[in-house]
Order: C-alpha cells, then sequence, then structure tokens
C-alpha cells in the first residue's frame, strides 16, 4: 500500500518557492489531504507494527509528528514554514528522550533516522559507560550486517580531547569520543512513494533496535 503521492513531494517542492503566510493558505486544503493524512495514517500503521515487536510503544501517533510551521523566534531565516514534514516514533517522552525511529520526508534531502541526535551531557556519560563496561557488545552490534546494510555506520561528532577516564576504552573503540551517537539513512523524497514503504522503514527500525536498546539501557 502507497501512503505517499506525488502531490505530497509537488506540494513541499511548491511550498519551498512559495514560502509565506498567503500561499500556504490557498493551498491549505492540498496541505491536508495530500500531506497531513496520508503522514497520521502512516505512523498509526508503523506504530502498530512496531508493536508487534515492542508493545510497551505506545506514543500518541499525533504528538509523533512534527509542525510544519516554523519556530522563528531566534531564527535568520523568517521563512513561516518547513519544507518537510518530520515524524519520530519511540518509547521515551520529552523529559527521558531514547531512540526509536525517525524520518524525515519533504522537498529536498529526506531519510530515515535513528540512535541519538542530541543528547545530553548525562545521556552522553551513561553511554560511554555502557560502551565501557561492554565493548565487546558495542562492536558486535555496530558491525552487524543488516545495520551496516541499512545504514552504514554510527555517525556524530566527536570530542578533541578524551576524558582521561575513557583514554583506554579509546584504543579499543574510538566512537567512544562521540558527542552523538545517530545513524542515518539519506533518501531523495521519491523513496517513500514505494508501495512497500511501510515495511522498509519497519526494517530500518528493526535494524536499528539492538544498538538503541544498548544505548540506552540503565
Amino acid at each position: 500500500m502507497a501512503y505517499f503521492t506525488r502531490d505530497y513531494i509537488d506540494f513541499f517542492q511548491d511550498l519551498a518557492r512559495n514560502n509565506h503566510k498567503t500561499w500556504f493558505h490557498e493551498h491549505k486544503k492540498q496541505y491536508e489531504s495530500a500531506v497531513k493524512k496520508p503522514m497520521l495514517a502512516f505512523v498509526e500503521d508503523l506504530i502498530a507494527k512496531m508493536q508487534l515487536h515492542d508493545p510497551e510503544i505506545n506514543p500518541n501517533p499525533k504528538k509523533c509528528i512534527g509542525r510544519i510551521n516554523r519556530d522563528i523566534r531566534f531564527s535568520k531565516d523568517k521563512t513561516p514554514y518547513n519544507t518537510h514534514l518530520f515524524a519520530n516514533i519511540s518509547k521515551g517522552t520529552k523529559e527521558h528522550p531514547l531512540p526509536g525511529i525517525a524520518f524525515r520526508i519533504g522537498a529536498g534531502d529526506s531519510g530515515i533516522m535513528g540512535g541519538y541526535y542530541k543528547p545530553d551531557k548525562d545521556t552522553i556519560l551513561h553511554i560511554r559507560q555502557r560502551i565501557t563496561n561492554d565493548t565487546a557488545t558495542f562492536q558486535q552490534l555496530k558491525s552487524d550486517k543488516n545495520f551496516i546494510e541499512q545504514f552504514g555506520s554510527i555517525q556524530g561528532e566527536a570530542l578533541k580531547r578524551i576524558p582521561k577516564e575513557f583514554k583506554d576504552v579509546f584504543e579499543q573503540e574510538p566512537l567512544v569520543a562521540n558527542k552523538q551517537f545517530y545513524y542515518l539513512k539519506h533518501a531523495a523524497p521519491e523513496f517513500f512513494l514505494q508501495e512497500n514503504i511501510l515495511d522498509i522503514v519497519l526494517n530500518h527500525w528493526l535494524a536499528a533496535k539492538p544498538l538503541n536498546d544498548f544505548l540506552s539501557a540503565s
């Protein structure tokens, strides 16, 4: 079943050229029917499939989807709308974010993401301790064939100076110095027009889940 159509992509490509309130309000019905409605249906069905593998995943589908309106309060770019929709599905909360699966579909660069993109200091310290305490398991998970096929590798910026308590493990596993631990599949927006896109995104989540669980485990 196809969830997204050419109309979805066309809407965002047109919005990118006409990013102002007048145009958006003139095309709001198109946004509701071609963008908002199929995205919600996709998220609802994806959550249902994810729950078959992890019943603890039970978010409100509407709250998983980002806003079309940009927060322009502190931005030099005052265009009012995002030229994509972003969704994030996980067991986490705002107070305690956990990695799940996220995806961005819009006018240009789109893709599927997992892991931690903006972990706070406590989370980074926890991840480093997890890697230190079980380096072998971490290396096994990041080398898993399915993970590599779907995402390639763990990405993120790294510290230039390694804390002394992690210098020994750094010799075995340089990723302990990372400040981010995310995995990303870049895709053209047309990627999401595929008939089996639900299973494709689900399979990316399944490939990311062992690493997600390792990084977030207590």
